[in-house]
């Protein structure tokens, strides 16, 4: 009779501590889930219309779902894409299980409007070598300005107010260009170098012949440096610029026997080694604006 008075106790004693310890469970788990203890998020926070908004959910108390998107629609998945189609301010409103919520800030804006950071960088697109007196096209590289300002360096004032430009160099030198904009607070900077144009010093007053005499030393200076496998570009570019008028066909007459367009003539020059240009002799156009005819005398080293 005692064992079965000690039986009931036992049972009854274990039935009250199962109790607790399901009641302690629950006061666990109700003090977990919370508002505080959801784990979703939505991003960007910044869109354009028609791009995707993302949202995610990864609660680990969460049955079911309701994200209301503040333009009228709503989704009941724990994640997924949006898209809005109207710019505005939005509150983004999660509930789960019909009772726990988080909000979130998402702004909406017109495409046109939004312009990725790295693309209002404006940066001046142009040549950094040319000769006195060619038109030379410089433009704006990059978005977001509205007012433009151009500086050349010839003198102290605006020189246009356009995104492109067209200008010519009276002087030769190095320059830098500047141009200021609306959306900048210092001038983006473009450096270029002005060669001499053949033009200009012809018509200069010097004696014509030390005129052709330097002409002539010029063109056999870069000649060399090019037989010599220095900076094939800078000398060509040079040479073809400032005298030949870029007409890379002009004709190249070596040792009075053997004839060569300027072009053909260069890039084999890289290659002949041991070469010494002697002496060059050059023969304006009518016009006396560019070289037409190169002589050139050369040997080689022994």
């Amino acid at each position: 009779m005692l064992a079965n008075k000690n039986t009931k106790k036992i049972i009854g004693l274990t039935v009250l501590i199962c109790i607790l310890v399901g009641a302690a469970i629950w006061g666990i788990s109700s003090s977990l889930s919370s508002s505080r203890n959801i784990n979703a998020n939505v991003y960007p926070r910044l869109v354009t219309v028609k791009d995707s908004l993302f949202f995610l959910d990864s609660t680990s108390f969460a049955k079911d779902y309701r994200w209301d998107f503040g333009d009228g629609n709503y989704a009941i998945s724990s994640k997924g894409i949006h898209k809005f189609s109207v710019p505005g301010n939005y509150i983004v409103r999660l509930t789960i299980n019909s009772k726990f919520v988080d909000t979130f800030y998402v702004t909406v804006k017109d495409t046109v409007k939004i312009i990725p950071l790295e693309d209002s960088v404006l940066k001046i697109d142009g040549p950094i070598i040319a000769m006195q007196f060619e038109n030379l096209v410089f433009r704006t590289v990059g978005r977001g300005a509205v007012q433009y300002r151009w500086k050349f360096g010839e003198n102290n004032y605006v020189d246009s107010k356009e995104p492109f430009v067209q200008y010519h160099y009276k002087d030769p030198g190095d320059y830098t260009i500047l141009l200021y904009t609306d959306n900048s607070q210092y001038p983006a900077r473009h450096n270029i170098k002005i060669l001499p144009s053949f033009k200009a010093s012809e018509d200069s007053l010097k004696n014509i012949d030390n005129v052709y005499k330097e002409y002539e030393d010029d063109f056999k200076l870069h000649l060399q440096q090019i037989a010599d496998g220095n900076n094939f570009n800078f000398h060509y570019y040079y040479l073809l610029k400032k005298y030949l008028c870029n007409n890379e066909k002009a004709v190249m007459k070596i040792n009075g026997s053997k004839i060569n367009d300027f072009n053909s003539y260069c890039l084999g020059l890289q290659f002949d080694k041991d070469v010494i240009i002697q002496n060059v002799r050059i023969t304006p156009d009518a016009q006396m604006n560019c070289i037409k005819t190169v002589d050139i005398q050369q040997s080689k080293k022994l």
